[in-house]
C-alpha cells in the first residue's frame, strides 16, 4: 500500500495506525536516510567486506562533506573571519548533507525486497513524491536475451548532469510495486492552518512552518496536479 498526498495531510497519522493495527511494515523515507547514514559511518571488520551499495553511499557521502566543509570555508574566507584558535575542528558527520535520490532509490528497493515487506507486504508513507520518483524505484529492465538464448548483461549508461534517465525497454517490478494507493486531498488554507495551530513540541526541527509549508505545498501541486507537468506519482 502506498499513502499519499500534500505536506501535513495526515499520510503519516494514518499510516502509522494501519501499520498498528494490521502487524504491516511501514517505510518511511527517514528510515531510509539514516540507513544511509549509518551505512556511511560503517566500518569494515575483519574478514567482512562491505557492500557495493554501502561502498557506493561512503564515496557519496564523503563527497558531499567535501563539499560542504569547503563550501563552509570559502564563506569564512569571503567574510575575512579567522576561526578562533581554540575552535573545535568541524564534525564531518554532522553536517548537513542530503543523501541523492539515487541512493533512496536503492535503499528503498533492498527495503522492499527484504522479508518482512515481501511476506507481510508493506505501508509506504509518503514516499515516491513524484512520477520520476516511482519510475526509478518501481521499473526494471525488460531482460534481453542473444539468439541461444542467454541473457544479456545491459550496463546501465551513465547520465550527464540534468539528463533525465530514458525508461523505454522497462516494465512494472511486480514483486515489490504497490498494490493499492491512498491519496489525500485538501486545500492549501487548510493545511497551512492546520500546521498553524499544531503544538510546538510537534513542529520543532521539522518543516512544519508557514514559509516551508508554502514552499512544500507549491511543489507538491506542481509536481502531481498541473495539467502541463508529468502524471502525477
Amino acid at each position: 500500500m502506498f499513502i499519499t498526498g500534500p505536506p501535513a495531510s495526515g499520510k503519516t497519522y494514518y499510516a502509522q495506525n494501519i501499520e498498528k493495527y494490521y502487524n504491516i511494515p511501514r517505510v518511511h523515507v527517514k528510515e531510509l536516510t539514516d540507513d544511509a547514514f549509518q551505512q556511511a559511518n560503517a566500518e569494515e571488520e575483519e574478514g567482512v567486506e562491505l557492500s557495493d551499495l554501502t561502498q557506493e553511499i561512503k564515496a557519496k557521502v564523503e563527497e558531499l562533506r567535501d563539499a560542504e566543509l569547503a563550501r563552509i570555508e570559502e564563506e569564512r574566507e569571503a567574510a575575512g573571519e579567522e576561526p578562533p584558535e581554540d575552535e573545535a575542528e568541524i564534525d564531518r558527520t554532522k553536517l548537513p548533507i542530503r543523501i541523492p535520490d539515487d541512493i533512496i532509490y536503492k535503499l528503498l528497493q533492498n527495503r522492499l525486497n527484504e522479508n518482512d515487506c515481501r511476506n507481510r507486504g508493506y505501508i509506504l508513507d509518503g514516499f515516491p513524491r513524484s512520477y520520476k520518483d516511482a519510475q526509478n524505484i518501481f521499473l526494471k529492465r525488460i531482460p534481453q536475451f542473444d539468439e541461444e538464448g542467454n541473457q544479456i548483461d545491459v550496463e546501465e549508461e551513465e547520465l550527464e548532469e540534468g539528463e533525465e534517465k530514458n525508461f523505454d525497454g522497462y516494465a512494472i517490478d511486480e514483486t515489490i510495486a504497490p498494490l493499492s494507493c491512498i491519496v489525500f486531498k485538501q486545500k492549501d488554507e487548510f493545511l497551512t492552518n492546520r500546521v498553524k495551530n499544531l503544538p510546538e513540541n510537534q513542529i520543532d526541527g521539522t518543516h512544519y512552518n508557514v514559509k516551508d509549508m508554502a514552499r512544500r505545498l507549491k511543489s507538491y501541486r506542481k509536481i502531481n496536479e498541473s495539467e502541463m507537468a508529468e502524471p502525477s506519482v
